[in-house]
């Protein structure tokens, strides 16, 4: 949450923290200021005291209205036409404007500590001006993994979006006819033909942009064999048969408030083969147990582990003690979700750390088999101090 932000810069010998980047694409910048601007701005914060942004002058006013910081100031305050044209080239020329502005608000003598990907040339300007950077992993980021009520909202928001779209696809699917090799044929606009990839991942894409959402990664719709592979997405051209298991991985992104969700189910058109059911019966399995055993403080560590007893109980291999499986569980258990699809913490053999009250989580086993394709569930959760609330509502059925 914001309001850790202050004890987690001063637990790393801290005194103020800087960020200088556009807010659309570096979600830190968006998640301290509630600001979306295209173009670098500046954010500056003691620790202790109230958060300001300085912005171009064009900016300025919608960023008055717009950002959760009060303390808003434009380059003009800095005269900073005449800094940038002092330079030996106008780029060059921002980066004294930073360093100018850095010294003034926060002074030669702080700690200042910069993201882990503030950019290169502008720590290197700033220390020549005699500032002391110092780059620092998991500021913001650790911030960020604990929700406010408000943010686990607009998670839900997408999620429900999320289920409504994947409904739709699943009927699509079961209502197709098999034709020749159990390809799917279906009709649009008064014409038969196989159904594709492609075609269930644009209609996707159109349905979450009705909805304000955007697909910013390719979605993963994949059938048959080739989803053994957990990041395979599905080439356009593939055609979705039946008796195959078909993986949909669906995770949009709200295009308005930013924040993402994940969902992943699989399906069979007609009769799943029984290697299949077996692996559906023992991922299910795999992801209620662990979905009722996540709660504040259990080591993210403990979590994966559980999920390899049940699937190695369950007569197949893990990747447990980093071995190298072709076939069986061959992924971690889960990541956070927020204003990025993959954030901290984390669920896999190498987080010793615990899963903290108010993380939201994907919980999602799988099993893959190269001879016959992979098996995957997913569900969305918000952790609870005594165990976790379930963000997702979506029925779960192998065979349609």
């Amino acid at each position: 949450m914001r309001a850790d932000l202050d004890g987690i810069l001063a637990q790393k010998g801290a005194d103020a923290l800087l960020l200088y980047s556009e807010s659309f694409k570096n979600p830190n910048m968006y998640y301290l200021t509630n600001f979306l601007a295209p173009d670098p701005f500046i954010y500056l914060k003691k620790v202790d005291c109230s958060p300001m942004i300085i912005v171009n002058p064009m900016e300025f006013p919608r960023a008055k209205k717009e950002s959760t910081v009060k303390d808003v100031r434009s380059y003009a305050e800095y005269n900073y036409v005449q800094v940038i044209k002092a330079a030996e080239n106008p780029k060059l020329g921002m980066m004294k404007l930073l360093a100018l502005i850095t010294e003034r608000e926060l002074g030669r003598e702080s700690t200042i500590c910069v993201p882990y990907n503030f950019p290169s040339i502008a720590t290197d300007v700033l220390r020549k001006e005699g500032l002391n950077i110092k780059p620092m992993f998991n500021v913001v980021e650790k911030a960020r993994e604990t929700k406010e009520p408000e943010e686990v909202k607009e998670i839900e928001k997408v999620q429900r979006t999320v289920e409504k779209v994947a409904s739709e696809v699943i009927s699509i699917i079961a209502d197709c006819d098999v034709g020749s090799n159990n390809v799917l044929i279906h009709e649009v606009n008064g014409k038969k033909g196989p159904l594709t990839a492609g075609a269930l991942k644009t209609l996707m894409a159109h349905r979450f942009l009705d909805n304000w959402c955007s697909v910013e990664e390719e979605l993963i719709v994949a059938c048959g064999p080739p989803s053994a592979d957990p990041h395979y997405n599905g080439k356009a051209e593939d055609k979705i048969k039946a008796n195959n298991p078909i993986i949909l991985d669906i995770y949009p992104r709200s295009i308005r408030k930013r924040y993402w969700a994940d969902m992943t189910r699989t399906v069979v058109k007609g009769k799943a083969p029984d290697k299949v059911k077996r692996m559906f019966d023992a991922v299910l399995e795999a992801k209620n147990t662990c979905i009722d055993a996540l709660h504040a403080g259990v080591l993210g560590s403990e979590m994966f582990n559980l999920c390899c007893d049940i699937l190695e109980k369950a007569g197949y291999n893990t990747n447990r003690g980093g071995k190298q499986v072709e076939s069986g569980f061959i992924h971690g258990l889960g990541h956070g979700v927020g204003l990025e699809i993959h954030e901290g913490p984390s669920m896999n053999e190498t987080y010793g750390f615990p899963i903290n009250e108010h993380n939201v989580v994907t919980v999602e086993p799988g099993l893959y088999d190269p001879k016959i394709g992979g098996v995957r569930i997913e569900d969305l959760v918000v952790v609870t101090k005594k165990g976790c609330r379930n963000l997702t509502q979506m029925p779960i059925q192998l065979e349609i």
